[in-house]
């Protein structure tokens, strides 16, 4: 009875989260609140050409801070694991957030392993949640993409970005491989960031359509199993109903002996 107990409680405590665990679960809705504020600070810092020095200041405040926060809540995360090195193997574009300083040059990387990593975070090995989060981090590439080519190409020489727009149908048409060249790259900065979206953005996109194409096939396999269950009961029941009439037919052949086999004719 008491290695009974001992077995039970012993399974009880596997069952109980870590520390760690109860930690990123009380602090899981506002990390992904800060990350989508940080995009959103980025995306005003690179939309608002016309900004004073004044909110270009403020912005880089709260550029810093949310980063700091990301700091801390990645120590102390650490800090809770119990097997240290492995939560440093396992948590790489974490540390990249720790590790890559708040510099307006690495805003895009930042904003990118910020908001991936925390989606990354909150996204289990299921099919329908990993679909999920191959979607939002396609968008999410295009998006940032779009937002660093425009701070990058905007107001340069020669430039073919005239607004937003023109960068958003650069991405569409570089991550698709058309490519139509209305709109290409004329400064270092910008072609720098087009071979970050034809390397990362192509992949994702192959892989959610990969992953649509075997969610696909694994609905087409279903229909087939069903479909073949199906037959299978239909023909257990025609054999139970012609195992029926012959004892039926049995049965009135011994009750009634002159009587013609009349089920066992109409049978025929």
């Amino acid at each position: 009875m008491a290695q009974l107990e001992q077995a039970t409680g012993n399974t009880a405590d596997t069952r109980r989260p870590s520390r760690r665990e109860a930690w990123e679960r009380a602090t899981g809705g506002p990390m992904v609140a800060l990350a989508i504020l940080f995009l959103g600070v980025y995306a005003w810092f690179v939309l608002d050409t016309a900004a004073s020095p004044q909110l270009d200041a403020w912005l880089g405040r709260i550029d810093v801070a949310i980063w700091a926060v990301f700091v801390a809540d990645f120590l102390i995360r650490l800090g809770l694991s119990t097997r240290r090195w492995e939560f440093l193997r396992t948590h790489p574009m974490e540390l990249l957030i720790v590790l890559i300083p708040p510099f307006r040059p690495l805003r895009l990387v930042r904003a990118a392993v910020l908001v991936l990593g925390t989606l990354n975070r909150h996204t289990l090995t299921h099919r329908a949640r990993l679909s999920v989060f191959v979607g939002s981090s396609s968008v999410l590439v295009l998006f940032l993409c779009s937002l660093a080519f425009f701070d990058a190409e905007y107001g340069a020489e020669g430039t073919k970005v005239l607004n937003f727009g023109d960068a958003l149908w650069w991405s569409a048409v570089s991550v698709t491989t058309v490519g139509y060249g209305d709109v290409y790259p004329v400064t270092t900065e910008g072609r720098l960031i087009s071979l970050v979206l034809m390397t990362f953005g192509i992949g994702l996109i192959s892989f959610a359509i990969g992953t649509t194409t075997s969610w696909v096939i694994d609905q087409l396999k279903t229909v087939e199993e069903n479909a073949d269950r199906t037959d299978r009961e239909i023909g257990v029941l025609v054999e139970e109903v012609r195992s029926l009439r012959a004892e039926v037919a049995a049965l009135h052949a011994t009750d009634n002996p002159g009587t013609p086999n009349v089920i066992g004719a109409e049978g025929r």
